[in-house]
């Protein structure tokens, strides 16, 4: 049987990694995220700063247009990567690194554009997880020691990078429904509530139980 694999987007505040590591601890699968980044310098041999870099910005280059449509064909790349270190180029390269990942192993993958990169594989399971706007602010404010106002100006900030990144290279929308199998609010069931019912959902949509 194919390895399934998860993708979980999620908005900055929502406890989208917390709960994506405790799906992955429960089920003893990896989860995948920013690692990636070592991964594909490792795999490339480039600079993971220009990874990082292009991470945070996007650039309208002559590959823009054909990137819409590779994802359907990075699983039948031979190892071909543009001469030139464009951020197009360098997302290329990390998208093999997801697709031989989700092809070779159960695992969950956190952003990385890995909804759309991977809508083709034959058993994934796409998952987009918000929280209240209060809920947000009140996690992020803790976690990096914020005043209220910071943390939402953090949030603002980031959302709309990981929006910008995920339109310009992928064909749907990011935090747009009907690009993902499923979306929640974490706010309703707080953190460990909806790791469970996430857990328990994804079990019966991979047929884990028996």
């Amino acid at each position: 049987m194919e390895p399934y694999v998860i993708t979980i987007g999620r908005e900055l505040g929502s406890g989208g990694k917390i709960i994506g590591s405790r799906i992955a601890e429960a089920l003893n699968i990896p989860i995948y995220d920013r690692r990636l980044i070592k991964m594909a310098a490792q795999e490339s041999g480039f600079n993971q700063e220009l990874f990082r870099e292009a991470d945070e910005r996007t650039s309208h280059g002559m590959m823009s247009a054909m990137l819409k449509t590779v994802a359907s064909t990075f699983s039948n790349i031979g190892g071909f990567y543009d001469s030139s270190i464009s951020n197009e180029s360098l997302f290329k390269i990390q998208s093999e690194i997801i697709w031989q990942k989700a092809k070779n192993e159960n695992c969950i993958i956190v952003g990385r554009c890995a909804d759309y990169i991977l809508r083709k594989h034959p058993r994934h399971l796409n998952i987009f997880i918000r929280a209240n706007m209060e809920d947000r602010i009140k996690l992020v404010r803790d976690r990096e020691i914020l005043s209220a106002e910071e943390a939402r100006v953090l949030i603002e900030t980031e959302d709309k990078k990981r929006s910008e990144y995920h339109d310009f290279y992928c064909e749907t929308n990011w935090g747009d429904s009907r690009a993902y199998d499923l979306c929640v609010n974490s706010s309703l069931l707080g953190i460990d509530g909806t790791a469970e019912f996430l857990l328990e959902y994804i079990k019966k949509y991979f047929n884990l139980e028996n």
